[in-house]
């Protein structure tokens, strides 16, 4: 019984460990991969019709033509939800007061004006305004 405790605690032991080295190094880009998955299972739970894009390996030529897939997002920021498998052509075109209070309280204005003067988010604070979407 003692035998299998202690296999039990090295085995979440080690768990815990593999998180902590994934989320500080994202080897392999595994960080981001899970956030985009998490980020579209919840659009997927949240606009109707909504269909996750296919994930792009980072750093892969993308073969289609330079093309605004949303008005609100230029080209850096479309970049970095494709790479995270999002699909920036099924995002809400518009943003409600309830999107904009909910953004404003998890980032605080000065972050928010930061974004929609172009800078490019983390996969964490795109991970933190998911819950802002359905608002």
């Amino acid at each position: 019984m003692k035998k299998i405790i202690q296999i039990l605690l090295i085995l979440i032991l080690l768990s815990i460990l593999s998180l902590i080295i994934i989320s500080i190094f994202n080897p392999l880009g595994y960080r981001d991969k899970i956030i985009g998955s998490i980020i579209n299972n919840y659009l997927a739970s949240n606009i109707k019709g909504y269909a996750p894009a296919s994930l792009i390996a980072p750093g892969a030529p993308s073969d289609e033509p330079a093309v605004d897939k949303h008005p609100f997002l230029n080209e850096s920021q479309e970049k970095m939800l494709e790479n995270l498998g999002v699909d920036v052509s099924q995002l809400p075109t518009e943003i409600t007061p309830g999107m904009e209070s909910c953004a404003l309280e998890k980032f605080g204005k000065e972050r928010i004006e930061e974004i929609i003067g172009g800078a490019t988010p983390s996969a964490l604070e795109l991970f933190k305004a998911k819950d802002c979407i359905g608002k």
